[in-house]
This record gives structure tokens, C-alpha cells and sequence, in this order.
């Protein structure tokens, strides 16, 4: 869904923008708002002249995004229209940080309350239920009664009591100035009520009130998309992203009751993360297929936020989760579709985007599996210690895969995988490193254990550059420091000026060395890996020596590439 500027189909003047919403039905009303977003929703909404109705029709995760993107402070008018479901979602998302409650966001948000009047502080007794209310009152709450122990009292402060007879003492002081105003409106709300809640607190565990809370507050997050930790993980269960073939004629389930709850629209600003996924998705003209997909999208957006988990739900959070499910999507329609769009139709046709998903997930961990493969292998022998012999542009992606999650290493930073071409790459990179500890493992006999025995920081370019620098002196290709004096005979032969002055490789020298190495390597496919490995050594090699000048001294401890004796 793409987000517009209100400005584009109402006038500038408010009174006229008024008028004119107001004769739109309020379907469309709804459709403006939700194409809308932070404060130009919330002006929007209170064009309408029945902005309580608009409200109330808001997805509940709407209204908490738009609460969270103006401020709750400013909101207040908003939040005092919402349905007791909607205010019951904002605080079972707020209230909680993981598995135990946060009482900062629960004064804070019971101060909103009160702020909002007491006719709907009443209302919200009246719609939470005794045990919800229960649970917030132990955390902040101690209390006893006439007949009981005396309560202990602290800075000379009296203990608060409505009826002389049930005592209360507060645990913090800022809990003090809102709860006394809660208290009280509750009393005169349901005073038989509120002694059942003060004999609650007294008798109650706060270890078995929060486990109570904290299971029914995720039995109302179910209803929303929002699933218990161990039901999410099952989002990232590896599936073989080559087992899944798409059938003509198959069709995916409908998703069953309580979708109505799962909100669509915010993780549809998001396709603009994934351009294949998105174009697709453009596609696809049926009303009731765009619907299905969309709700799944956001079961599958929910699924993910709790399986990350986040901590807290703050927006920048939650958007990084939606940007991860979209990255994974667009590479598992990817992956399942050759990029075919025709092809990836049919898969979303075919498919849950759960399945597509995993896909996705799955490519990945066979990238993983495929590291691990080659760590074991007798040139690294299982020790991860032994990867920093890869040059860093290739021990940051190799780590990167090495992952739970494996990750693509994109300029140094961890990033999703976004796209089937990051798999690609990295799929490449880890043949090429296989190819080149077998080649290097084979053909010169040089393993970590004699590599850790030397005074020098040596890579596997440097093992390559080495031997072919042999080569070219004495015409063996092998492992052997490079004496110092023959550096000023290596150069010539190596290098010529191109017309900006720089040294480049002549064309014979890699011809030469590029035919050197078919004739070692007979397998076509590693072959065309340890080429790949060439061309990035001698790129390495002309940034590193060819600017040196034929009458230049040179300094050994500056070469880098070369394994140079000392």
C-alpha cells in the first residue's frame, strides 16, 4: 500500500477540506485514513465528523503505529475514542518486555488514562477484568487491613486508605500520584469490587499474578496474529527451497477465523524492500487473492516479531522485523521461480507465503550447511581459527554464513539476504574458497600448520601471489619466501605503464599464468572458481605494487601479497 500526501485530494483550507470529506462514504473515509500516515492521519480522522466511528474501525495496529509515530502525549484525543479492544492491545503490547511486565510503561500509560477522564478510566475498569487490573495494582501495591499487621510507612507519609479499613502503602513514590486518582474512581465505580481486589493483593503471589497475566495477555495476542514463542520459530524450520515445486490447479488454504483481526496495512509500506516480490505482487489484480495475501503477509510480519523476538515494540523495531520477512520472500520467490514472474505467480497462487518464506530462510542454511562443509575439510580441519587465513573481503561473508542466521556481508556490514543475486555471490564465494584450499592443499602442499609457524601475516592471495611470483623468477610454481634482491627483477617482468603511468599486469604474464593453471586444475567448475581467484590477487597485487617506481628502494615490510624473506 502506498502512503499519500491528504494534500493531494483535499483542499489546503480546513473548512473546505472538512465539507469535502465529510460527503465521502465512510468506507472511503476509512480507505484515506489508512492510506495515510502519523499526523496527517490523525488530521484525517478528525475531519470526519464522526471521528469516534473512524476511530473504532481502525485496525488495532494501526492505531497503536499512529500513536507511536505522533507521541502518546499528543494523542490523547485519540486514545480516548478507541474501543476497549483497541486500548486493551495498546497496553498488552506496551506493558510487557518479554515475559514480565514494565512497570515504567505502566504508570506511564495509566497517567495517559487518567489524562483521557474519568469516563474512561470507568470504562476501562469496567472491560479489563479484575485480574488484569489486579496484576498492575500488585506491581506498584502493598496491602493490609485494620485487623491485620500494621503497614510500614516510610518518610513519614501515612499509609492510604479509602474505608479505614484496607491499608495501602506504595512501593515507589511515583506510583503514589496515580494510583490514589485510579483507587478512587474505582471505589466509587464498584466498591464491592474494589474489596475484592485489596483481599486479591493481599493474599495473591506477585510470581503467580504475573505468570496468570502474562499467559492471558498471549492468549488476546493469539487472537491478533501474535503466537507463542515456539509456534513463531517455526517460520525459520529449514525447508528446501528445491523441494518445492509449484502445481497447476493447487490452491493454499484460507487462513482460518480471527484473520479479521490481523492488520494488513502497515507491512504493506514495505514492498519497496523487495522489488521482485513487490513487482509480482502489482500483478496480481483478484480481489479476493490480494486480500489472502495480504493477511497472510501480516501473520507472517507478527509470527516474526515474536520469533526475533523484540524486547520492546517500538516502531524502528518492528520495521527491521517487516524488512526481514520481505527480504526473505523476494529471495525465496526468487529462488522458487528461476525469476520468472509468471512462475512466481503461480507459486503465490500455490504456496502460503509462509512456505516462500522458509524458502527464503532455507536457501541461506544451505549456504550454511555448505561453510561448514568446507571448514571441515582437511585444509581448515574444522578450526575456525585457521578462516583468518582467508583475505578479509571473503572472512567477513564466510563468517557471516557461519551463522544461526546466516547473514550477507554487504561492505563489511551484516545485512539481510535480500535477493537471489546476494545468494548467488556468496554461493560463489564459498565454492571458490573450496576450490582454492583444495588447489592450494594439492598442488603446493601448504597447510595452516605450517603457515602459524611463520613471523609473517600471510592470506591465502598471499600464498597464491607467492608461488606464481616463483613461478615467474624461476619458473616453478610453489610456496617459497621470495629472496629480497629479487624483487627489482620481478617488477620488470611483471609490470608495464598504462597511459595514466600506473603499473599494470602485461596481458602475456596473465595469459600465461591463467594457462599455468587449467593445465593443474582438470575440474571445469573449480577451474572457473580458481580463475575467479586469479583475477582477485592480481587486482590486489597492481593496487599494492604498482604505483612502486623502477628506482624506488623498496621496503620488504611494505610489500604486501608476497611472502618475503627477511
Amino acid at each position: 500500500m502506498k502512503m499519500i500526501d491528504f494534500h493531494s485530494f483535499l483542499p489546503e483550507d480546513p473548512i473546505e477540506a472538512k465539507r469535502i470529506f465529510n460527503t465521502l462514504p465512510a468506507e472511503q473515509q476509512l480507505e484515506i485514513v489508512l492510506k495515510t500516515r502519523g499526523k496527517e492521519r490523525i488530521h484525517c480522522l478528525f475531519l470526519s465528523e464522526h471521528a469516534e466511528g473512524l476511530v473504532q474501525r481502525l485496525p488495532e495496529l494501526e492505531v497503536f503505529l499512529t500513536i507511536k509515530e505522533v507521541g502518546e502525549k499528543d494523542c490523547l484525543d485519540l486514545i480516548s475514542l478507541t474501543t476497549a479492544e483497541q486500548f486493551q492491545y495498546l497496553l498488552d503490547l506496551e506493558f510487557w518486555k518479554k515475559d514480565e511486565l514494565n512497570p515504567e510503561k505502566i504508570l506511564y500509560w495509566m497517567e495517559l488514562l487518567l489524562e483521557s477522564g474519568e469516563e474512561r478510566v470507568i470504562q476501562f475498569i469496567h472491560t479489563s477484568g479484575p485480574e488484569f487490573i489486579g496484576l498492575l495494582l500488585k506491581k506498584f501495591l502493598k496491602v493490609t487491613t485494620a485487623d491485620g499487621d500494621p503497614i510500614e510507612t516510610s518518610d513519614r507519609i501515612p499509609a492510604f486508605t479509602l474505608d479505614q479499613y484496607y491499608f495501602i502503602r506504595f512501593k515507589e513514590k511515583a506510583a503514589r500520584p496515580v494510583f490514589i486518582p485510579f483507587l478512587q474512581t474505582l471505589y466509587r465505580a464498584d466498591e464491592e469490587g474494589y474489596r475484592r481486589l485489596m483481599e486479591s493483593l493481599i493474599v495473591e503471589l506477585d510470581s503467580e499474578m504475573e505468570e496468570i497475566g502474562y499467559r492471558l495477555r498471549n492468549a488476546r495476542m493469539t487472537d491478533y496474529g501474535f503466537p507463542g514463542f515456539e509456534e513463531a520459530l517455526e517460520i525459520y524450520r529449514f525447508l528446501n527451497p528445491d523441494s518445492l515445486t509449484p502445481e497447476r490447479g493447487s490452491s493454499v488454504s484460507r487462513i482460518p477465523g480471527g484473520a479479521e483481526k490481523i492488520s494488513p496495512p502497515f507491512y504493506l509500506t514495505f514492498q519497496g524492500e523487495a522489488s521482485f516480490l513487490s513487482s509480482v505482487l502489482s500483478r496480481i489484480d483478484d480481489p479476493q487473492e490480494q486480500n489472502r495475501i495480504k493477511t497472510e503477509l501480516a501473520a507472517l510480519s507478527n509470527k516474526a516479531m515474536v520469533a526475533e523476538p523484540i524486547d520492546i515494540f517500538e516502531i524502528d523495531e518492528m520495521k527491521k522485523v517487516t524488512q526481514k520477512v520481505f527480504h526473505y520472500l523476494n529471495l525465496g520467490l526468487q529462488y522458487v521461480s528461476g525469476e520468472e514472474e509468471v512462475k512466481a505467480r503461480e507459486a503465490l497462487q500455490s504456496f502460503p507465503l509462509q512456505k516462500i518464506f522458509q524458502c527464503g530462510v532455507g536457501a541461506t542454511l544451505l549456504l550454511r550447511s555448505k561453510a561448514e562443509s568446507i571448514l571441515k575439510e582437511p585444509w581448515f580441519s574444522g578450526n575456525r581459527e585457521n578462516l583468518n587465513f582467508l583475505d578479509p573481503p571473503h572472512l567477513e561473508k564466510f563468517e557471516g554464513v557461519l551463522r544461526k542466521r546466516p547473514v550477507f556481508c554487504r561492505d563489511g556490514i551484516p545485512e539481510d539476504f535480500k535477493s537471489l543475486q546476494d545468494f548467488k555471490e556468496t554461493r560463489a564465494l564459498l565454492e571458490m574458497v573450496e576450490a582454492v584450499t583444495r588447489f592450494l592443499g594439492g598442488k603446493l602442499h601448504v597447510y595452516p600448520k605450517r603457515l602459524k609457524e611463520l613471523d609473517q601475516e600471510v592470506t591465502l592471495s598471499t600464498l597464491f601471489l607467492t608461488a606464481w611470483a616463483n613461478q615467474t623468477l624461476k619458473g616453478t610454481f610453489q610456496f617459497e619466501p621470495i629472496e629480497r634482491g629479487q624483487l627489482k627483477n620481478l617488477f620488470p617482468q611483471i609490470f608495464e605503464k598504462d597511459e595514466q603511468g600506473k603499473g599494470v599486469i602485461k596481458m602475456e604474464i596473465k595469459n600465461r599464468l591463467k594457462n599455468a593453471l587449467c593445465s593443474m586444475e582438470a575440474d571445469e567448475n573449480r577451474r572457473f572458481h580458481l580463475l575467479a581467484f586469479k583475477d582477485f590477487c592480481l587486482d590486489l597485487f597492481e593496487e599494492e605494487c604498482g604505483r612502486i617506481r623502477p628506482e624506488e628502494e623498496i621496503d620488504p615490510r611494505f610489500i604486501k601479497g608476497l611472502l618475503i624473506r627477511k
